[in-house]
């Protein structure tokens, strides 16, 4: 039993170890590899059915100065009518960093959508920790969110 609580601390430590300090960045998480937003995967393909699918580069579009993309016209017209709605948490940026005072990229197929809100977490690990103390973890990504990001 007191070995679970130590793995789970070493587990914190090398995750709040990987992440950038909060050094202003895009309002948009742009990834690594791709510099599109939710590392191109369709951001509406959470919204219908929890699948995340790549978006195909014919069907994008801009916002908060990123490109999306979408599987099709539809899912584009659909973010577009109120992409607010639609964008998930913290720019796309891991939601568990956030409520850290931090930024990290994410894992597309660690996310959850809850009240109404899509956060995307680092990879499932990180997701389980954030959604133990979901909303006091929300409370803690919208205090510190306006900070993290680079503003005009």
């Amino acid at each position: 039993m007191a070995w679970r609580g130590v793995t789970a601390w070493i587990g914190a430590m090398v995750l709040t170890a990987g992440m950038a300090l909060a050094d202003p960045a895009s309002p948009v998480n742009l990834g690594y590899f791709n510099g599109l937003a939710m590392n191109g995967y369709d951001v509406m393909s959470y919204w219908r059915g929890g699948n995340p699918q790549e978006g195909d580069p014919a069907i994008s579009a801009e916002h908060k100065g990123a490109t999306w993309l979408f599987v099709s016209e539809e899912n584009r017209a659909t973010f577009l009518a109120d992409p607010d709605a639609y964008a998930p948490q913290y720019g796309g940026y891991c939601a568990y960093a956030a409520s850290r005072n931090a930024l990290s990229d994410v894992d597309p197929f660690a996310w959850r959508i809850w009240k109404d809100k899509l956060y995307l977490n680092a990879d499932p690990q990180v997701r389980r920790m954030w959604a133990n103390r979901i909303d006091e973890n929300i409370v803690l990504g919208d205090g510190y969110w306006p900070g993290l990001i680079a503003t005009e």
